[in-house]
């Protein structure tokens, strides 16, 4: 279901007529499974397939811009994402997340570089994004 600020993205990307994607793509993920145990083997390290809609998907030149959107940033985001990104290494994936305060946008900012995402704050995907 679409939120208010994900409209808000999808009307900048309409006016600005740059073409895209809602939720047009699904990409299958594994994550581990906190405190399973494998029944065959007695593993601990046990994973789970998992599926991952990002919310737009930008077609450019150079290959597939995914964003996602967001309002918070949750540990369950954060887990997902990092999963989705070991599996799916090649994809370029990007953060984009509405204003909020200076602390906020500290934190997410700083877990987006520390895992290597680049992010935006605001409505507007930035043109240099897009190219």
């Amino acid at each position: 279901m679409r939120s208010g600020y994900e409209y808000q993205i999808r009307d900048d990307l309409t006016a600005r007529d740059i073409a895209f994607g809602y939720e047009s793509e699904v990409l299958s993920y594994t994550s581990t499974v906190r405190g399973g145990v494998c029944r065959d083997c007695g593993s601990k390290k046990i994973g789970k397939s998992r599926k991952y809609t990002p919310d737009f998907v930008i077609p450019r030149t150079q290959g597939k811009l995914y964003v996602e959107a967001k309002g918070r940033l949750t540990s369950t985001d954060r887990s997902k994402m990092r999963d989705v990104k070991r599996e799916h290494p090649e994809l370029d994936i990007r953060f984009m997340f509405q204003n909020r305060s200076l602390k906020e946008q500290v934190a997410v900012a700083t877990w987006c570089t520390k895992f290597n995402f680049l992010y935006a704050f605001g409505t507007e995907i930035p043109d240099s994004w897009i190219c």
